[in-house]
């Protein structure tokens, strides 16, 4: 390797390190109000089985879509922002028809879902 190879070989792998690969894993809390409401929720294909209003769950980091049942197929309440080695809690209020999210604040002015 030439003298003026190395610097840029050593600027490549530190480029390499600071990337960020595989995506990572991040975790989703839904919980549901009333606690004892029987929502049929899916989180993009998965359907989820809400035990006593609260239930966490093991995601691929980036968007994932909350959906609920409709009877006429699956409608879409909002889209949940899953961030790496963290737990984003997204609150769905059964009270309401359709079911509706209450996003949270996490960091700054980012927030938990979208819509």
């Amino acid at each position: 390797m030439t003298r003026a190879a190395a610097p840029l070989a050593a600027l490549g792998l530190l480029a390499l390190a600071a990337c960020d690969q595989g995506g990572g894993i991040g975790y989703v809390e839904l919980r549901t109000i009333p606690g004892s409401a029987r929502v049929p929720l899916y989180l993009d294909a998965e359907k989820i089985e809400a035990k006593q209003g609260v239930t966490v769950l093991r995601q691929p980091v980036g968007m994932a879509k909350l959906q609920v049942d409709g009877g006429d197929g699956r409608l879409m309440i909002c889209q949940v922002v899953v961030r790496k080695n963290r737990i984003t809690t997204v609150t769905v209020s059964a009270l309401e028809r359709p079911p509706r999210c209450q996003c949270e604040r996490t960091s700054g002015d980012s927030k938990a879902c979208i819509g």
